[in-house]
């Protein structure tokens, strides 16, 4: 049913709001950081307990370009419009995957790895539930369950046993990393350091907040911790907010260039994610009814001219994209 003018102005006054309240928490991150306020970070980089050196900080700048596949019916156009877009860009990324996704559009999945994409998994049917995955709370069967029927359909869609998860929501908790291991996994991206979405967001806890930025090996007590465990975590990248596409739609290129070059300084890796629903106008999908009106509102086509944008930006940053298992993969032999 399409929204009339109320409803439209009602939406537009949300997605103004929410834009305006975001962009004042940004503001005072900028002036906190301006009054040379500094955030503690763990020393696993210097005391190799990680099992992962310390990268160098402006010699090999990487990003990975990640893009998170959830369930939800009509989105499909936008992963066929991103695969194109980094064919243009050449651009591999890292594609994490929902199990009901791959089941319902194999042919997509498959084609995302003849094209040279990397393939995770990003829970069951994340995206098309009113009460979602929580990979934090559930029982360690019930989590093992989601990433096993998960991981099966990736690979019979794409013929390659998928290595890399991340949780949805970035729900994660120390039950999931057991579960991980006992499944083969060996790379995660759901660490939300550095993260806190102040209501916007699905990121409402401060748990793991303090965990590194750049890559470690888990600890099977704390996950903001570095360990020994066989799986490397490398977070998605964020300064309060993330760096991912809803910031970039709502905050826009230039906070974002800001955002970027904050985290530059502190790491030499940063890993941006979208989703292909955010490409694709809403009234074309289906989206569980507690869906944000103004994420909603902001599903178009032409954000792929932001990413655009967006992608250019980092290239003369000097950032060279990567995937997960050609950057680790050597560690971990």
């Amino acid at each position: 049913m399409r929204a009339g003018p109320d409803d439209t102005l009602k939406v537009s006054n949300t997605s103004a709001k929410a834009k305006t309240e975001m962009q004042k928490k940004v503001e005072q991150l900028e002036t906190h950081n301006q009054r040379g306020a500094s955030v503690h970070v763990p020393s696993e980089q210097s005391n190799g307990s990680s099992g992962l050196r310390h990268m160098p900080a402006r010699t090999s700048l990487q990003w990975h370009f990640t893009i998170d596949v959830d369930w939800v019916p009509g989105s499909e156009v936008g992963l066929e419009g991103l695969l194109d877009f980094c064919d243009q860009r050449r651009l591999k990324a890292t594609i994490f995957v929902t199990g009901r996704f791959a089941v319902s559009y194999a042919d997509l999945i498959g084609e995302c790895r003849r094209r040279g994409h990397e393939l995770g998994t990003h829970g069951w049917e994340h995206g098309g539930l009113e009460q979602d995955e929580d990979f934090r709370s559930a029982s360690y069967d019930q989590q093992r369950a989601w990433i096993r029927l998960a991981t099966e359909a990736v690979e019979k869609a794409s013929g390659v046993r998928p290595v890399v998860f991340r949780a949805p929501s970035l729900w994660i908790g120390e039950t999931t990393l057991r579960a991980l291991e006992d499944e083969g996994y060996r790379y995660d991206s759901s660490v939300p350091a550095r993260r806190f979405d102040c209501g916007f967001g699905r990121v409402h806890y401060l748990k793991y907040f303090r965990a590194p930025t750049e890559p470690y090996r888990l600890s099977s007590s704390h996950l903001r911790l570095p360990g020994h465990s066989s799986i490397v975590e490398m977070a998605p990248s964020a300064i309060l907010f993330p760096i991912n596409m809803a910031t970039l739609r709502v905050l826009g290129l230039p906070v974002m260039k800001w955002m970027v070059r904050q985290i530059s300084r502190r790491t030499s890796r940063l890993v941006f994610y979208c989703h292909p629903h955010e490409f694709v106008h809403a009234h074309r999908q289906t989206f569980p009814r507690n869906m944000s009106t103004w994420n909603m509102q902001g599903m178009r086509p032409e954000n792929f001219a932001l990413l655009d944008a967006f992608v250019e930006h980092m290239m003369h940053l000097g950032y060279s994209p990567a995937l997960f298992a050609e950057s680790f993969g050597k560690t971990l032999a």
